[in-house]
Parts: C-alpha cells; sequence; structure tokens
C-alpha cells in the first residue's frame, strides 16, 4: 500500500533493513512496472523525468529505490534532482510542479527512502530536501511541513455530452463565446513551436524566466507517447493564439503547462483551451482531468475552482542543514520580486536565451 496520513509508524527492522541505492538506467523498466503496480501514482513518479533532468538542465537526478537487498526487486521508489542553484543547492522531488505520493510496499521502506535522501543532505550534497507529496511524510524523521501549493482535479466522466451538461454555465458561455472568434484546435508534438511561442511571451510578461524549447522537446521523447501539445489558431492561418503541453498517465490527463496571449483574454481562449483538452482527455480515454500545481490563493487557482474541481493540498516537506535558509513561497521572497520586475525590462530575445540557464536554478 502507498504510504499516506496518519498510518506512519517506524518499525524494529532488523538492522540489515532497506537497502537503498541510486536507480540506474536499467532499472528503468523495473521502475516505471513498479509505478504503474499504484492507482495513485502520477505522471510525475515516471522515470523519463530522469532523463529530461540530466538531458535537457544536465541536473544530477540520483533517483532512489529501496530494496531487500542490491539487485532485489524494487519496494520503494523516491525520485530525486539535485538543483545546483548557487549557495543554495538542493534536492526535489521533481521538476517545477511535480507532485506525487511516496510509493513503498510499506513504513520501514518508506522511512528508508526519505532517510538516505536526508543523508545526502547532512553529507553536504545539498543545503535543503524539498520533498513535494501527495499526502503525508513519515513520521520521526525531522521535516518541516509547508502548506503552499495545491493541485485541482475535475471528474471527466465517460461521455462528452454529460460532461459539457455539468460544467457550471459560466463556463459553457466562455468556450462558446470564444469558440465565436474562429479559432481551432489542433495536437500534437509538431504543435510544439506554436505553443512555445505563446508560452514564452507570457511568461515574460509574467516576470520569468522560460524553461526552454530543449526542456520541452526532451519531455515529448521520455515520455512519448503519452506527452502532447494542444494549441488555438484562427481558422484561416496565422500564429497560435492560446497552447497547452499535455500528457496523460493512468487514466488522467495532466496539463503542467498552458498559456494564453494577453491581447486574446478577453474571447475567452483559456475556456477554449481547456475544454478542447478536456475533449483531447475522452478520446485517449482519460477520465479524469489534473489542472497542474497552483500557489493557494492565487490568480491561477481562481480559474481553475471556476470549473469546480476538487482541490487537493500538496505537502512541502523539508530537511535543511545546519544555517541553511531557504524559502519555498516565491510571494513572500523580496529577491524574486525585484527579480520578476528586472525580467520584464529584459528583451524578450536575449530572455529566451537566458532563461533556461535561469530555470535549471529553479526547478
Amino acid at each position: 500500500m502507498a504510504v499516506r496520513a496518519g498510518n506512519i509508524a517506524v518499525s524494529a527492522r532488523a538492522a540489515s533493513g532497506p537497502h537503498v541505492d541510486i536507480a540506474a538506467l536499467e532499472d528503468a523498466r523495473a521502475w516505471d512496472t513498479y509505478v504503474a503496480r499504484w492507482p495513485d501514482a502520477t505522471l510525475y513518479h515516471l522515470f523519463g523525468w530522469k532523463t529530461v533532468a540530466e538531458e535537457a538542465y544536465g541536473l544530477r537526478a540520483p533517483f532512489l529505490v529501496a530494496r531487500d537487498e542490491p539487485g532485489g526487486a524494487i519496494r520503494g521508489i523516491l525520485p530525486l534532482i539535485r538543483v545546483p542553484r548557487p549557495f543554495t543547492q538542493y534536492l526535489t522531488t521533481g521538476l517545477f510542479g511535480a507532485y506525487g505520493r511516496l510509493l513503498a510496499d510499506d513504513d520501514d521502506y518508506a522511512f528508508a527512502l526519505i532517510a538516505a535522501a536526508i543523508a545526502r543532505i547532512d553529507k553536504g550534497d545539498a543545503r535543503h530536501l524539498h520533498l513535494k507529496l501527495l499526502g503525508n511524510a513519515p513520521a520521526g524523521l525531522r521535516l518541516d511541513r509547508k502548506d503552499i501549493w495545491v493541485t485541482a482535479k475535475l471528474d471527466l466522466g465517460v461521455d462528452g455530452e454529460a460532461l459539457w451538461q455539468s460544467l457550471p454555465r459560466k463556463q459553457r458561455w466562455a468556450i462558446r463565446h470564444a469558440g465565436k472568434a474562429g479559432l481551432e484546435a489542433a495536437h500534437g508534438p509538431e504543435e510544439l513551436d506554436g505553443f512555445y511561442e505563446v508560452l514564452s511571451e507570457n511568461m515574460h510578461r509574467k516576470g520569468a524566466p522560460i524553461y526552454g524549447k530543449a526542456f520541452f522537446r526532451s519531455v515529448l521523447r521520455s515520455l512519448a507517447p503519452r506527452a502532447s501539445v494542444i494549441t488555438l489558431r484562427p481558422r484561416h492561418g496565422g500564429r497560435a493564439v492560446s497552447g497547452a503541453f499535455v500528457a496523460s498517465y493512468g487514466g488522467t490527463m495532466y496539463v503542467p503547462f498552458a498559456s494564453s496571449r494577453a491581447d486574446h483574454f478577453k474571447q475567452r481562449v483559456n475556456h477554449l483551451l481547456f475544454w478542447e483538452v478536456m475533449r483531447r482527455a475522452h478520446s485517449v480515454g482519460c477520465r479524469t482531468l489534473d489542472f497542474g500545481s497552483s500557489l493557494r490563493e492565487s490568480s491561477v487557482l481562481d480559474f481553475k475552482r471556476e470549473w469546480r474541481p476538487e482541490i487537493e493540498p500538496i505537502q512541502s516537506y523539508v530537511y535543511a542543514a545546519p544555517n541553511t535558509r531557504y524559502q519555498l513561497d516565491p510571494r513572500e521572497s523580496g529577491v524574486a520580486h525585484t527579480i520578476v520586475g528586472a525580467w520584464r525590462r529584459v528583451p524578450r530575445r536575449v530572455a529566451r536565451i537566458l532563461g533556461p540557464a535561469l530555470c535549471r536554478w529553479i526547478a
């Protein structure tokens, strides 16, 4: 069973205990087979993210596996990525908005995995550890808990017409309104360039560095065929005005990245985009839409709440080396506010070149 809130107890396993080591490339298939056993595993548990981190940003990704003995069957997993931020290097359980339950056969394996991650901090591999979990971390470990992010999940049902009727009236009106703007949807990896143009423009407007096209190409390769791109374009040709990067896993369609051009907001293109995402989800057999992570009490979350999804907290657990200061919530960081203001003034052409280098420090 997966480790969940309130049922953690550290048992008196023999001193030999679970064996924890770093997964090798030849463990990829066994890793994903293990993940597939869990009905509540997420897209972000997959081994492909190790390849993405290493390939797109040159990061070290010491994905941890728990076994009964070296080379034995996998009994638990913990994906880790080392982010080399200057002066505050840290380990985290996924790139950007990743999250998921801690997957382990029992409490001992769960405890051993996080203890092994903590040991890497104590040995100086990084300054702090950031676990982004659905559900609670094992008890008995010196972890600080922060409640900053949530995810929103919508039940799509099995019938497109029933889904349409279940949407709030405001959402149906907005989708119809956007449809009158003469836009049509396209999907497939070949839509990456159009999506990236939209995302790049919007992130620069918000003062955030762009992830880099190499990152998205790596995700498309590493998670193929489950990852794709959806865009909205004028029917008679022209540039994309809205787009989403999507990926399906375990009957859920995930939307880790979505964006629209600001000059089309009044046309309600965001609503039409997510309706097309829902239609695409149905077409590939998904019955749940995961809108992705959002900061609590943010305008982005307000938009997602309009669809009446279930809100699930993403727990942040942190272990820090002595005398280490860390900042998780960007809204509380004066440095972050300064960078946002400065980044908006950087020419877009320059921002697109420098952005990926900065993103390897903020995963």
